[in-house]
C-alpha cells in the first residue's frame, strides 16, 4: 500500500460535493443576486454583469472538468495494459484517479445546474472543443505521461478557483450565500485533487525519462492552447447572448486574469510543472492577500 495515495481519499465519502447538498431554492433570491453583484463587481447594481460572468466561468470550468474526467478514465484503462513500475503496483493510484475522475463529473454537473438556475438561461456552448482536447490524449504516450500533462494543465485552474473559494469563505464565513456553499463543497474535493497533483509532481515527474518529459510538455502546450481558445470563444458567445461585456467593470475578472497568468508562469516550467506556492512573486502574493486575505493558494 502507498500511504500517501491511500490517505488522500480516506474520508472522501464523508466530505464531497453532490448537487443535492445545494440550497437550489435560494440561488436566485434577490438578496443573493445583490450579494453576488457586490462580491463580483464591487457594486450592488450589476446583477446581470455578475451572473453572466459566473455563467461563463463556471460553464467553461465544467467543460474542462468533463475533459479531465474523460482523460483520467482513459489513463486508468490504459494502465491495466501498459501501467508498469512501482507507481502502478496495487490499487492506490487507480483508486485515487478513479475518485478524482468521478468527482470531476459531479463538479461539471453541479456547475452547469448552478449557472442555469442562477440566470434562468440555458445557453449551450457553440463549440466546447471537447473532441480536439480528447484527441490530444489518444496517442501512444505512456499513461504516466498523459497523467502528468493532464494534472499540470488542470492544476492552474484548480489553483485559481481555490483563491476564489478562500475569498468567499472569508467574506461569508457563515456560508449564508449559496455561491459560497457551492465553492466550499467544491473545495472539499479540490483539496484532494490538489494533493493528487502534488503527488504527481513529487513522484510521477521524477519517474519520467527525458523523452517522456518532452512528450508531456507537448501535451501541456497543446492543451493550454485549446483551453485558451475555449475561454475566448465562450466569452464572445456569452457576451453576445447576455448582451453585456461581463469582463469590464469587474474586479473579479481583473484579478482572475492576473492570477491565471501569474500561476501559469509559476506552475508550467518547460518539461516540468511545479507547486504554485513555491514560485509566486511578491506582487502576486500581495494581490492574493488583498483579494482573498491569504498570500497562500493551497494549505495541503
Amino acid at each position: 500500500m502507498n500511504p500517501l495515495l491511500h490517505n488522500i481519499n480516506l474520508s472522501a465519502h464523508q466530505h464531497f460535493l453532490h448537487p443535492n447538498h445545494m440550497p437550489w431554492h435560494a440561488v436566485r433570491a434577490e438578496e443573493e443576486l445583490d450579494f453576488l453583484s457586490q462580491q463580483v463587481c464591487g457594486r450592488k447594481d450589476e446583477q446581470l454583469r455578475a451572473t453572466a460572468y459566473l455563467y461563463k466561468e463556471l460553464a467553461q470550468l465544467a467543460e474542462i472538468e468533463f475533459h479531465v474526467a474523460s482523460v483520467m478514465v482513459r489513463v486508468i484503462a490504459e494502465s491495466q495494459m501498459r501501467g508498469k513500475g512501482e507507481l502502478w503496483e496495487g490499487s492506490d493510484l487507480v483508486h485515487a484517479l478513479g475518485c478524482f475522475a468521478s468527482e470531476e463529473v459531479q463538479h461539471a454537473n453541479t456547475f452547469y445546474r448552478y449557472v442555469r438556475t442562477l440566470t434562468g438561461c440555458d445557453y449551450k456552448l457553440e463549440n466546447n472543443y471537447f473532441q480536439e482536447r480528447i484527441t490530444l490524449f489518444q496517442g501512444d504516450h505512456s499513461p504516466l505521461v498523459k497523467l502528468a500533462a493532464l494534472c499540470a494543465t488542470a492544476y492552474v485552474g484548480e489553483s485559481v478557483i481555490t483563491v476564489f473559494e478562500t475569498r468567499m469563505r472569508n467574506m461569508d464565513p457563515e456560508m449564508k450565500s449559496p455561491f459560497t456553499r457551492l465553492l466550499h463543497l467544491h473545495g472539499l474535493d479540490e483539496a484532494r485533487h490538489i494533493r493528487t497533483d502534488h503527488f504527481v509532481i513529487d513522484h510521477v515527474l521524477p519517474s519520467l525519462t527525458p523523452l517522456e518529459r518532452r512528450q508531456m510538455e507537448e501535451l501541456i502546450n497543446a492543451t493550454e492552447e485549446l483551453n485558451t481558445t475555449l475561454a475566448l470563444t465562450s466569452a464572445a458567445q456569452l457576451k453576445r447572448q447576455f448582451g453585456v461585456d461581463f469582463q469590464t467593470q469587474n474586479r473579479s475578472a481583473e484579478v482572475q486574469l492576473a492570477i491565471t497568468l501569474a500561476f501559469r508562469r509559476a506552475i508550467l516550467a518547460g518539461d516540468s510543472f511545479r507547486k504554485v506556492d513555491d514560485f509566486l512573486d511578491s506582487d502576486t502574493r500581495a494581490l492574493l492577500k488583498d483579494f482573498s486575505q491569504s498570500e497562500r493558494v493551497h494549505f495541503h
